[in-house]
């Protein structure tokens, strides 16, 4: 009776593994490209569970059932509400830039950070003994304070 039940149990499962595969419909990748303008979340269309996603998913679903194509469905939203809809921006124009920006940011810092890090490698340090550079802006009264303390702690220890 077990080996029945684990026999079934297995065959359950490894006839769902196909259907959580499945890839995403027509709909469903464009509901993933446009974002729900609702204001109560920054959520896209696909996974916004408002009342304005469910109409738009309806508007998505009837503009498809005519035979408008995916990048038409998507066109006659963005003219409607602007590229804010959209969850990516355009990869062309001024848009191109919100793409490359990061990329340029984080090379610009890693630039400035091998910069700063050779500059610090390629100072020799000081010799033992020789003031900082505070100390050589001391006149000679206060050096021989700072001497005389020097020699007092010494002693100290």
């Amino acid at each position: 009776m077990r080996r029945e039940g684990a026999l079934l149990l297995g065959l359950l499962l490894v006839s769902t593994v196909p259907a959580l595969a499945a890839p995403p419909s027509t709909q469903e990748e464009i509901e993933a490209r446009l974002m729900c303008y609702c204001g109560c979340a920054n959520l896209s269309i696909r996974t916004c569970t408002c009342g304005t996603a469910d109409a738009v998913r309806r508007e998505i679903a009837g503009r498809l059932a005519e035979g408008e194509s995916p990048e038409q469905v998507i066109g006659a939203f963005v003219a409607r509400h602007g590229e804010q809809i959209l969850a990516a921006p355009a990869k062309s124009g001024f848009n191109l830039l919100a793409w490359i920006a990061p990329f340029g940011a984080v090379l610009l810092g890693a630039a400035a950070l091998v910069f700063v890090v050779r500059r610090w490698a390629g100072r020799a340090p000081l010799p033992a003994g020789a003031p900082s550079g505070s100390a050589a802006a001391l006149s000679d009264e206060e050096r021989a304070i700072l001497e005389r303390m020097d020699r007092e702690i010494r002693k100290e220890l």
